[in-house]
């Protein structure tokens, strides 16, 4: 994770104010990623995909931060979906980094 100080700021300050591109929803249905589609609110335009909003509860509420955020041992927070995660996050950047 380079450029990542792993503080989870982000995921905490801005998970419940993401939204998912088609191409992440479409990416991680043929990946099978039911574990992060079940936190996905899916939004169709004309019965296509349009995006999704992220992260929700089984309600479909939006939840404060993302759940796929782990805080381990060594005091540091890290993604669950790293290799998976959405491209909204990919493009974050860290300011205490820089």
């Amino acid at each position: 994770m380079s450029g990542c100080v792993q503080c989870g700021l982000c995921c905490k300050k801005y998970g419940m104010r993401l939204e998912a591109s088609a191409l992440d929803i479409a990416r991680w249905r043929l990946d099978r990623r039911d574990d992060i589609l079940a936190h996905v609110g899916i939004d169709f335009v004309d019965g296509e995909v349009s995006g999704g909003r992220l992260w929700v509860d089984e309600a479909g509420n939006r939840v404060k931060q993302c759940p796929f955020l782990e805080l381990r041992a060594d005091n540091k927070y890290y993604c669950g979906i790293h290799e998976s995660k959405p491209e909204v996050c990919t493009w974050h950047y860290c300011e205490k980094y820089f």
